[in-house]
């Protein structure tokens, strides 16, 4: 996928990357800040954002380039979420690479599942630090079934719940049932 980006809709670099994006076969998206224009003409998705007139003349990073920066951070956040890496409104997809980031994941997962905060260091040295995979070993299944309902849920956490659930074996759940939060909605 190719995002072209210009508020006048007809800078020609952007097009030529637009241009060769499609040439290749990616899907292209324009983005621009003037109706008709050939970035949205010539892209598979259009995406105009009427900003107006600039209160300064000339000066596109003030309404456009803003407009473009949310329409942006919208976008990214849509490829996260479809992608699996966000669950409840948290991101779990997480690369706990330093102690802020381990900190990070232990808080969402307290927030997930409620759990104190030693099953949760537990769980996340389990897991080798996923938030996904000890998200499902805090709900109480066993861990070589947990990681491969991940993977045959393309590690999307909600999908795998599905399939957990699903398809539930004793030999992978502990003594006690799975915990889920009742003031959390698993859509």
């Amino acid at each position: 996928m190719t995002i072209a980006v210009a508020a006048s809709g007809t800078t020609p670099f952007t097009l030529a990357c637009l241009r060769e994006a499609k040439n290749r076969g990616s899907l292209t998206i324009g983005v621009a800040n003037n109706r008709g224009t050939p970035l949205l003409q010539e892209a598979d998705h259009a995406i105009f954002l009427e900003t107006g007139a600039e209160p300064i003349a000339g000066s596109t990073r003030m309404k456009a380039g803003t407009a473009q920066r949310i329409t942006l951070i919208l976008l990214s956040s849509l490829v996260m979420i479809l992608l699996g890496r966000v669950y409840d409104g948290l991101m779990v997809d997480v690369q706990a690479s330093n102690k802020k980031l381990v900190r990070r994941s232990e808080k969402i997962l307290s927030r997930l599942t409620g759990r104190a905060d030693e099953e949760i260091h537990e769980a996340l040295q389990r897991a080798g630090g996923s938030v996904k995979l000890a998200f499902l070993l805090l709900q109480g299944y066993g861990l070589a079934k947990a990681a491969a309902a991940l993977d045959e849920a393309e590690g999307h956490l909600r999908r795998a719940m599905s399939l957990m659930v699903e398809r539930p074996k004793a030999a992978d759940l502990r003594e006690t049932q799975p915990y889920i939060r009742e003031d959390v909605t698993h859509e």
